[in-house]
């Protein structure tokens, strides 16, 4: 009886454990979402590009070169809709759109499916171009200095289109709005 009550008990611990961390994946919810998982040789090995190369397609399908857009400053955002703090940046970043829409550009760079991503846009009317990144992953995340893959990241670039300021993970509207002020202030 003894031995009973012993496995017994060493069965409901271990139950209990695993209950626990099974709920603790479920209801957690990561600031930063990988993208992919970047082989740091493969991505080491690939040729330098240049801003004016990165060309990649809209939500109908077209090529667009990010050099396309002349606004003083053009920010970029990674993001994709199945990212929570990629969603909960996407009002802000409207707002500032908005708000600077003489002196700034912003960008969308969604690394999901011309679907979803054309499905969550007709939900939430996002008000800056959106570009999909699909095989072009790592090149994009090379050259905007996102080593990770990680989501969402956010590069802010000059009128030299040099990356002035960048942040990995969900980022405030006061930050995005301050970076943007010392820019224009700098340009």
């Amino acid at each position: 009886m003894n031995r009973q009550y012993l496995l017994f008990t060493l069965i409901g611990l271990l139950s209990a454990v695993g209950g626990g961390l099974f709920y603790q994946s479920f209801n957690s919810s990561p600031e930063i979402y990988s993208v992919e998982k970047m082989d740091l040789d493969r991505v080491n090995s690939l040729p330098s590009i240049h801003f004016d190369d990165i060309a990649l397609n809209d939500l109908t399908g077209q090529s667009r070169h990010l050099q396309e857009w002349d606004s003083p400053l053009l920010m970029v955002n990674f993001w994709a809709p199945w990212c929570a703090p990629c969603r909960r940046e996407i009002p802000a970043l409207k707002e500032l759109q908005t708000s600077f829409s003489d002196q700034l550009q912003i960008i969308g760079l969604s690394f999901d499916s011309q679907q979803r991503v054309s499905a969550f846009n007709q939900q939430h009317n996002i008000n800056y171009p959106l570009l999909l990144v699909q095989h072009e992953a790592s090149m994009v995340n090379r050259y905007f200095g996102n080593g990770s893959g990680a989501l969402p990241f956010t590069a802010l670039l000059n009128p030299q289109r040099q990356i002035i300021y960048k942040h990995h993970g969900e980022i405030t509207r006061e930050e995005l709005e301050k970076q943007i002020k010392t820019a224009l202030e700098v340009h």
